[in-house]
């Protein structure tokens, strides 16, 4: 595998903010107090795209954040007579603070909930702001002093717009490494599949946290380079109409990408110069534009323009594979194995009820170190209740869930990984908007939220770590033969290669046990085979014990090497395969078989 280099890419949105700022030099006066102003729109654009976008959480308070920005930068310079430049840090915090204020409560809601969460907030805000005259001047305002630098003053529309320029650029470029890294590919995940995240270490609610946080300090950081540029605050100029149009930034350029939040806030804030002559029908056009982006580009004019770049070079395709790491020899019985008992996992008299129906009755049952263990039964055996309670989605009642000497019970699911136990779903749940790649690293399991902000910036400053770790991922595609899919969109694969992919990504950690939910569901009946071959290998190659759930017959017995059987709630037969499938009683239950009195 070629050496790691810088990920340069990431640098692209900042330069074409200091291309802007370049741009507006070359003009007069006003079209560079335009060009600061949307600049401006441009960090909020790409704040939101964070939360909006990869969050997925509407919120109607980004007014309040700016003005909070705005009000704690101009405070702190005229009441304690902090130099500029440190209250733009301030003023990023205090943003921050906001933000973890609202995604306390905010984080438990989803939808139109949330947004009116966001909608209290963003009002209490600004009647705390109107009503404190004391400190913030009121509905009349406050008086915005020109910012000093280095002894001297700006007060030119040019220095100004060298100033948010530099400083607006810079955040940029800070924003831009997490989201193109492991904090912002975690989150996409954190949103767009909740429980497979949360199987991979992914704390869903820390990441719509950090997104709430990392999104209001952006937007306060904006709002302190806005003070000083307009001279006068006052609370009507943050209100809640502003608040929802800095939505539109990254509905109109797209919600994917910072090159959207970009394009729609910069694009919409310069779009009232361009309407002047028109200017009573402003409103009218700014809604009917936001439909039409609805309508017919869901992706946001940004996806439209690499649509169109796309045709141009007659190419719809990711960057091609990484070449394939070579002598990847396994070790046939890894020593960590060694130092556990034979039984790896223990599942004694476990017990569920869900109010009268009592799911799982006492169930039991052993999957040994290395070995393949299915668990079968019809509809309604409670198959699916102990699975979840193994895997951590569901608590049990009563009895004993213990991995590797260590009970499960009281464990979150995202902790499992830790342990040595990752698992697949009955229904895919891969994260279709991130390349192959990238959903096996997430497999990694190292994803709390300030370990991925660390490998972000390790990631684009070409660190070594960051380079392990996809030379580990591309072993595990290349095991299950998916190398060359590598920056595939995970969603673009077929579904036989998307259980491969889940494999991938469940085994790339090495872990001591896999949880197989249903591995061949939908799967079509030419490619059984080779999945069941598939995990024969990985199990013999990699001592990697599995607990097998599925309907296949004819798949889990010639996959497994012992089987449990179950029916309402309880664990009926136990044994080799073929022996527990020929019992009369089995063959009653599963396949409907009279039994001779």
């Amino acid at each position: 595998m070629s050496e790691r280099r810088p990920d340069v890419s990431a640098l692209g949105p900042a330069l074409l903010i200091l291309f802007c700022a370049a741009v507006g030099l070359k003009l007069g006066s006003y079209p560079q107090y335009v060009a600061a102003i949307a600049i401006i729109s441009m960090l909020a654009g790409i704040a939101l795209v964070v939360l909006v976008g990869l969050g997925r959480c509407i919120t109607l308070a980004s007014g309040s954040f700016m003005a909070i920005g705005a009000y704690v930068s101009t405070l702190a310079v005229t009441d304690l007579r902090i130099p500029y430049l440190a209250t733009l840090v301030l003023a990023a915090a205090a943003g921050g603070c906001a933000g973890w204020l609202i995604a306390f409560p905010g984080t438990r809601f989803r939808g139109h909930n949330l947004a009116m969460v966001t909608l209290v907030f963003q009002s209490v805000c600004i009647i705390l702001i109107r009503e404190s005259t004391w400190l913030t001047g009121g509905a009349e305002g406050i008086h915005v002093p020109a910012p000093r630098l280095f002894g001297l003053t700006v007060t030119s529309d040019r220095s100004f717009l060298i100033l948010i320029g530099i400083a607006a650029a810079a955040m940029t470029l800070l924003v831009t490494v997490l989201v193109r890294g492991r904090f912002g590919k975690n989150l996409q995940a954190a949103a767009g599949n909740e429980i497979a995240a949360e199987a991979f270490g992914v704390s869903v609610r820390d990441y719509l946290t950090a997104a709430f946080i990392v999104s209001s300090a952006t937007i306060g950081f904006a709002g302190a380079l806005l003070a000083p540029r307009v001279r006068i605050l006052d609370p009507d100029s943050f209100g809640v109409l502003d608040s929802i149009f800095m939505l539109a930034y990254p509905i109109v350029g797209g919600m994917q990408s910072i090159w959207g939040g970009l394009l729609g806030g910069g694009g919409l804030r310069v779009l009232p110069e361009l309407l002047r002559p028109v200017a009573d029908y402003q409103e009218l056009f700014f809604a009917t534009l936001v439909i039409l982006v609805v309508l017919f580009f869901p992706g946001g004019l940004s996806d439209l323009i690499r649509r169109a770049c796309a045709l141009v070079v007659k190419q719809d395709r990711l960057p091609a594979a990484e070449p394939a790491p070579v002598e990847r020899p396994p070790s046939p019985v890894p020593a960590k194995y060694k130092q556990y008992a034979d039984e790896l996992l223990v599942v004694e008299g476990v017990d569920k009820h869900f109010d009268a129906l009592h799911a799982v009755n006492g169930a039991s049952l052993r999957v040994p170190v290395g070995g393949i263990h299915g668990l079968i039964g019809p509809n309604g055996a409670g198959k699916t209740s102990l699975f979840n309670i193994i895997s951590g989605f569901l608590d049990a009642d009563g009895g004993k869930v213990a991995f590797a000497d260590t009970s499960l019970l009281g464990l979150r699911a995202r902790d499992r990984i830790r342990l040595g136990m990752t698992r697949t779903f009955q229904n895919v749940a891969i994260f279709g908007q991130l390349s192959c790649l990238e959903n096996v690293i997430i497999g990694l399991g190292r994803n709390a939220v300030l370990p991925a902000m660390a490998a972000s910036f390790d990631g684009f400053a070409g660190g070594m770590a960051s380079a392990r770790e996809r030379r580990r991922a591309f072993v595990a595609l290349e095991s299950v033969g998916l190398a060359d899919q590598a920056q595939a969109r995970a969603g673009s694969l077929s579904l036989g290669d998307q259980r491969r992919l889940e494999l991938a990504r469940a085994i790339v950690s090495e872990p001591r046990l896999i949880l197989l939910d249903e591995p061949v569901s939908g799967v079509a009946v030419s490619e059984v085979e080779d999945l069941r071959q598939l995990l024969l290998r990985i199990n013999a190659e990699r001592q990697i014990a599995m607990l097998v759930v599925e309907h296949n017959i004819p798949f889990v017995t010639m996959l497994c090497r012992s089987l449990s059987v179950m029916g309402a709630g309880r664990i009926l037969a136990e044994g080799k395969p073929a022996e527990v499938v020929s019992l009369p009683i089995v063959r009653q239950l599963y396949f409907g078989e009279e039994v001779a009195a």
